[in-house]
């Protein structure tokens, strides 16, 4: 009995979220992020070959590299940024607009990309983990479940959970803020 119930529940669940993804109104909004998405990569381009040159790029790289028993581990999280200035402060503030994390040890390697709007509300995510993918759309000022969730890719299974996607989103947020703007 209680498989059967938990079966069933699964199944709404996943015809929930199918129907909400064919709306017209899900579609126009994974086609916004999808132009977001493509722009950012231009900027992040541009930021990338700046900093070759050794001129400013609005890029932050933080690199964390430590032992888990006997084996090393490396997670490189880097932010890329625009400057804005702010009439109360009276000084420019950064605010990103792209993180992705990439992380890696023997046993475990995945990477992520958070993309931003300009209110610094995740809109998409994206993760590689062992071959699989998954990608998360999101409207935050929708009227959705699993915090404006709007449409999901995934290879299998999902590999992150949009709740957790989101706090993970606004902890590196949060440690950026920390970083660059002394927001104490």
């Amino acid at each position: 009995m209680r498989q059967t119930i938990l079966f069933l529940m699964i199944l709404l669940s996943i015809c929930q979220t199918a129907g909400a993804q064919q709306t017209p109104d899900a579609k126009d909004r994974v086609a916004q992020i999808r132009k977001i998405y493509h722009q950012a990569k231009q900027e992040i381009a541009k930021a990338d070959q700046l900093g070759k040159q050794g001129k400013p790029a609005n890029r932050t790289v933080v690199n964390s590299s430590y032992k888990l028993g006997t084996s090393p581990g490396l997670n490189v999280v880097t932010y890329y940024y625009n400057g804005v200035e702010d009439e109360y402060l009276d000084r420019y503030l950064y605010r990103p607009y792209f993180i992705t994390n990439n992380f890696d040890t023997p046993g475990n390697k995945y990477y992520q990309e958070f993309l931003f709007d300009n209110e610094e509300n995740l809109i998409f995510y994206y993760e590689k983990n062992e071959g699989q993918e998954t990608r998360l759309y999101f409207d935050p000022d929708g009227e959705h479940d699993d915090g404006g969730l709007v449409y999901e890719i995934n290879t299998s299974s999902r590999t992150m959970e949009p709740p957790f996607a989101i706090r993970v989103a606004g902890e590196l947020m949060h440690a950026f803020h920390l970083l660059m703007n002394r927001e104490f």
